[in-house]
């Protein structure tokens, strides 16, 4: 079936995107932890304030900022994580609005069609073998019927003959007009043409 070929290419591409996009997800997911976590740093920034007076020596106050200092290694595995999450957070958010979930339904709603057209044509298929099976054992019971008509009628050749004998020739001569009349096969002419010839093959095996 074309249509279910169709269907099938299309799950497997279907299907081959989402394997993709769950090796993506995987690749990120590995890079987040599972449960938070406390990033460590190496300093606090401080900001030194000096305040000069006219007597004695000037005053140094050192104040926190509010930010804080990290090394190399630290700000890479940060900007990592970070940028893991902002992934699959963006593919998450377009994974929504993309076709593939469109497509996802359409094709279940496509393979639902066809398992009922399917069960449909089963349904078509077994009736048909039914009405099938009846003519078959009616086609049967008529080839019985037809057979059991040429008995008769050989039987009823046979016995005219017998009863009729000089006038036989003129009766047959009346079957043959009246069927010819109406259009119909004249077994009555089948049967003489076999009996004559069989007496010819009787006479050829004679000389």
């Amino acid at each position: 079936n074309e249509t279910l070929q169709k269907i099938q290419q299309q799950f497997l591409s279907l299907d081959k995107k989402i394997k993709e996009k769950k090796q993506e997800f995987e690749m990120f997911r590995n890079q987040i932890p599972d449960k938070s976590v406390s990033m460590s740093y190496l300093r606090e920034e401080t900001k030194t304030e000096v305040t000069t007076k006219l007597f004695g020596k000037p005053e140094i106050i050192e104040k926190k900022t509010g930010n804080i200092v990290v090394t190399r290694e630290q700000w890479r595995d940060m900007t990592e994580k970070v940028n893991a999450a902002v992934i699959i957070k963006s593919d998450y958010e377009s994974l929504q609005k993309t076709d593939l979930v469109k497509e996802n339904k359409q094709l279940h709603e496509a393979v639902d069609g066809i398992c009922d057209s399917l069960q449909d044509s089963q349904k078509r298929n077994l009736k048909l073998q039914e009405e099938n099976k009846q003519l078959r054992t009616e086609i049967s019971s008529l080839k019985a019927h037809i057979r059991d008509l040429q008995i008769n009628i050989k039987v009823l050749y046979q016995q005219t003959k017998k009863v009729f004998k000089e006038q036989f020739k003129a009766f047959r001569g009346l079957i043959k007009n009246e069927l010819d009349i109406k259009d119909v096969d004249n077994q009555f002419e089948r049967e003489h043409a076999r009996e004559v010839k069989s007496r010819q093959k009787g006479y050829d095996m004679e000389r």
